[in-house]
């Protein structure tokens, strides 16, 4: 009987308000999903295809830069204890695709017994594929692009357009995913391809029945030289999550402070939940009910919100994370340029973390309604609720719990990054956000008292009976307004960090992107780069404009202290005579130069930060052919590798790295010289022999500032979920607040009050609650703000960025939200003008 008079019956009457509050929850919940499994789409190409891929390898040798493939015949006395592999991987433009595929290169007389599925694909055309320009695709590609066997497709390898014949297809429904976008060929074309020389990515071995991996790399290490490293194939995928380990962290952070507004949004509508059905509480513990019956009963409708918010959420999730793959995919490329994104996968794991989620977050936030209902003692709710002012001894509580969090926030902001994350400033940020919820109750106080006061004897009755209405309701009250300045902290705090960053980006691309043409190979779908220039594109670049003008970049990833980082390579030469990337304290050209006489490096921020190194320091890398002496002559300011960059004159990097190409190219013209005209030529010179785009210096720039309002486009998103929730908090107060007092607004009506007057009360209302919460949203939101850019950014990616509050935007959202929330209070007013006081007077309570 408990359940369904305090459930169903209400559920039935208002069944807006338990909608509502579920889509509230659902929008939280959906951005933590949605963020989860796009951030898992963009790495799980490479981080999960590292194991499929793999097969049953259980052991790789490999080292930056290649294994040469002459230790082929050193492990030749190893074969009979396990099937040894040499192995080229990379990732290559499929131009039929218009998108990214992983190429393996295999030993395909000895891979099917690491691979079966070579086995059954290829059969008896092996020889096909091992004397010719043969490939094995996918069923699954295959049918996207329109090939079956016997046809032609064709890869950009090294920026050349590379056909090649389809000569068997394989069937990828008993397999990962990943294999949908894996492209198989013989290792001997795949080294010609790529340009690898003599050298293969990695060779792997697969134990023979009876003989255990450590006999395997006891043997191994008296055959191998020093520089060659023994690892299972494991230690890839964890690399990759190691450099996408804060990213997809703060994402998630992020995006879990909109499930902060949705907990509020179920805590407001459970409490004036409460209050509407005072009466019927009373009741029922004058009828005999037990708290134990009145308290399963608003758990039950707790949980039914987070049950059915979660499984909404949840498919909104996984629908939103495509729209914001592409956003998290260009984060992800950054870090990681081999990484392909694979489809959104509804995984078990995450339907449970989001339905749990949205239980965890309901039931948690029923706590105070639950100890609201659970006090109200039999027939009190017959009694009308006056105006109540804190007392001072509440009053002195929150403000002590104030002070605390505060204090904590600024410890916590102090401390470093915890097992390389920004855990410990997260934590401030949400303690600073926590703040908003324990002062809002003591905040609408101070309002209602200044507003039955001096505001209200300047705007006159309806301002002074809307705060002795916010008053009456202040505990209910609170929550909406803890839900505003929530959603108004959240979006300051990213308008804050994104003006941030965008303001030192395009500084930062001003001062450091000098050249007038950047050349790159063709770009898979939505502009993410991938692959390597052919070194001959150097030579044509040199025919036409001159050695002196040409600055190719090669980079390579490596590990220094068991971390990874990018080694890379530039014409410190050319760069010396223009300038290039931009120095704090120091001009581009006075740096480069120096580097360049005195064969020293530069270091990006990053590095620097995390390996406390500067300038003058000595730095030793461990690299092919032995360690790799070098001093740091400057630190510049780099936003594209926050894992580390080392950069080295050319000559430097290819003697370790020979024949490997370039990433990109820059072009340094005289000043009578037409840039555009320029990379006419080029890519008129370059057509039907290489796969490749030019960009003028002002492309670039706009391309880089395209590629960072993509990368924030999630980050903005979460504000506006969270503003919508809020928004909603303030309709559900402002309603319930109309009906607790049905017969003060009739009252007032009877003695003379016009409806203009009464829709003026509860609007004014909405505003009163707007403009308390939106001041302390935008002071709270100022602070986060802060944290994110100065400690945030700076614990998760090495960079330090400029402090550019974007006070325009803030005044926007602030004007935004504020008005939407008086807006909000239109249909509470239209409720209140519906009252009848005749009838409302003579109703029984």
């Amino acid at each position: 009987m408990v359940l369904k008079t305090l459930l169903w019956r209400p559920l039935k009457r208002r069944p807006w308000r338990f909608l509502v509050t579920v889509v509230g929850v659902a929008a939280g919940v959906a951005a933590v999903v949605a963020t989860v499994a796009s951030s898992r789409a963009a790495v799980r190409a490479f981080s999960e295809g590292v194991d499929e891929v793999a097969g049953a390898a259980r052991i790789e040798i490999g080292r930056p830069g290649g294994v040469p493939s002459s230790i082929l015949t050193d492990l030749r006395p190893l074969a009979r204890d396990a099937v040894i592999v040499p192995v080229v991987e990379e990732v290559a433009l499929l131009v039929e695709l218009g998108d990214g595929v992983r190429v393996l290169g295999v030993d395909l007389l000895v891979d099917s017994e690491v691979r079966p599925m070579l086995e059954r694909a290829a059969g008896d055309r092996v020889v096909e594929l091992l004397t010719g320009r043969g490939v094995v695709l996918p069923d699954a590609l295959a049918a996207e692009i329109g090939v079956s066997r016997g046809d032609t497709v064709t890869l950009s390898a090294r920026a050349r357009a590379e056909p090649l014949t389809v000569v068997a297809v394989f069937d990828v429904d008993r397999l990962s995913s990943v294999w949908e976008r894996v492209v198989v060929m013989d290792v001997a074309l795949a080294m010609e391809l790529f340009g690898r020389g003599d050298a293969v990515d990695r060779i792997e071995l697969v134990p023979r029945p009876g003989i255990s991996d450590q006999t395997l790399r006891d043997g191994l290490e008296t055959r191998l030289s020093a520089d060659l490293e023994v690892q299972p194939p494991s230690r890839r995928r964890e690399t990759a999550e190691q450099m996408v380990a804060s990213l997809r962290f703060n994402l998630i952070a992020l995006s879990a402070i909109s499930v902060l507004v949705g907990a509020v949004l179920v805590a407001t509508t459970l409490a004036t939940s409460v209050v509407q059905r005072r009466y019927t509480l009373a009741l029922l513990r004058s009828l005999g009910a037990s708290r134990g019956q009145i308290a399963g009963a608003v758990l039950a409708e707790a949980g039914a919100i987070g049950l059915l918010g979660g499984l909404l959420g949840t498919a909104a999730g996984l629908l939103g994370a495509r729209a914001a793959l592409t956003s998290v995919r260009y984060s992800v490329t950054a870090l990681l340029r081999t990484s392909l994104a694979t489809d959104i996968e509804a995984e078990l794991w995450l339907v449970a973390m989001g339905i749990g989620l949205a239980l965890a977050v309901s039931l948690a936030a029923a706590v105070l309604p639950l100890e609201e209902a659970l006090r109200t003692p039999p027939l009190q709710g017959l009694a009308d609720a006056a105006p109540q002012r804190m007392k001072l001894r509440s009053l002195a509580f929150h403000g002590v719990l104030l002070a605390v969090m505060a204090a904590a926030a600024f410890w916590l902001v102090g401390r470093p990054a915890w097992w390389g994350l920004p855990i410990a400033a997260m934590i401030a940020c949400l303690a600073v956000m926590a703040m908003l919820l324990v002062g809002a109750s003591p905040l609408l106080d101070l309002l209602a008292r200044v507003g039955s006061r001096s505001v209200g004897r300047m705007t006159g009755v309806s301002v002074r009976l809307a705060s002795a209405a916010i008053s009456a309701g202040r505990r209910r009250a609170a929550w909406a307004g803890g839900a505003v300045s929530v959603s108004v902290a959240l979006a300051v705090a990213i308008v804050t960090m994104v003006g941030s960053f965008r303001g030192t980006v395009e500084r930062w691309t001003e001062d450091g992107m000098r050249a007038d043409v950047w050349v790159r190979p063709l770009a898979m779908e939505r502009g993410v780069p991938t692959g390597q220039l052919d070194p001959a594109i150097i030579d044509l670049a040199v025919d036409l404009f001159g050695d002196e003008a040409v600055d190719p970049f090669y980079a390579i990833d490596i590990s220094h202290r068991g971390r990874p980082v990018s080694f890379a390579g530039a014409a410190f030469d050319v760069v010396a005579r223009h300038g290039s990337v931009a120095f704090p304290d120091r001009e581009s050209r006075e740096v480069f130069a120096q580097a360049w006489a005195e064969k020293g490096a530069v270091v990006n921020e990053p590095f620097a930060n995390r390996f406390g190194v500067g300038e003058g320091d000595a730095l030793v890398l461990d690299l092919p052919g032995g360690p790799f002496e070098t001093h740091v002559v400057g630190v510049f300011s780099d936003y594209s590798r926050s894992h580390g960059l080392v950069v080295v004159d050319r000559s430097q990097f290819l003697q370790r790295f020979p024949g490997r190409g370039p990433l990109d190219m820059a072009l340094f013209l005289p000043d009578e010289v037409d840039a555009l005209a320029a990379r006419d030529r080029l890519l008129e010179a370059a057509r039907g022999r290489y796969l490749i785009e030019a960009f003028s210096n002002r492309e670039l720039k706009t391309e880089v500032l395209a590629a960072f309002e993509k990368t924030f486009a999630i980050t903005t998103a979460l504000s506006v979920v969270a503003a919508v929730v809020a928004v909603v908090a303030v309709v559900t107060v402002l309603l319930t607040l109309v009906g607790e007092r049905r017969r003060e607004l009739a009252t007032v009506r009877a003695l003379g009050a016009s409806r203009r007057q009464i829709g003026t009360i509860v609007v004014a209302e909405a505003g009163l609650l707007a403009v308390a919460a939106t001041a302390a949203g935008v002071a709270a939101g100022l602070a986060v703000g802060v944290i994110l850019v100065e400690v945030v950014n700076l614990q998760s990616f090495g960079w330090s960025l400029d402090l550019d509050l974007p006070w325009w935007e803030i005044v926007r959202i602030a004007v935004w939200v504020a008005a939407a929330c008086v807006a909000a209070g239109l249909a509470p007013a239209l409720a209140a003008l519906r009252l009848e006081p005749s009838e409302v007077l003579r109703e029984e309570r």
